[in-house]
C-alpha cells in the first residue's frame, strides 16, 4: 500500500491539491481491516456515492484507487522477478 505522501504527491502533479481528507476516507478501513481494508471504500460505486457532489474529490478518490492498484502490480512484479 503507498503511503498517504505518496498519495499526496500524486494528487498534487495531477489535480493541484493534497486531498488530505480524501486520502484518509479511502484508506479508514485499514484500522479494522488491515491490508484488505481495500474491499470497502476502493470501488466506483462507494467512491461516487460520497462525492458526487463534488467533482474534484471524485478525482482524487479514483486516483487514489489507481494509485493503490499501480503501486500494488508493481510490488507483485518485483516479487516474481525474485
Amino acid at each position: 500500500m503507498p503511503s498517504h505522501d505518496i498519495h499526496k504527491i500524486v494528487n498534487k502533479i495531477i489535480l493541484g491539491k493534497e486531498y488530505e481528507d480524501v486520502n484518509r476516507w479511502c484508506d479508514a478501513p485499514y484500522k479494522w481491516l488491515g491490508r484488505k481494508h481495500r474491499i470497502l471504500r476502493h470501488d466506483p460505486v462507494s467512491i461516487t456515492l460520497k462525492y458526487h457532489n463534488d467533482p474534484e474529490r471524485l478525482a482524487a478518490a479514483f486516483l487514489h484507487v489507481l494509485t493503490d492498484e499501480v503501486y500494488s502490480e508493481e510490488v507483485r512484479k518485483r516479487r516474481k522477478r525474485k
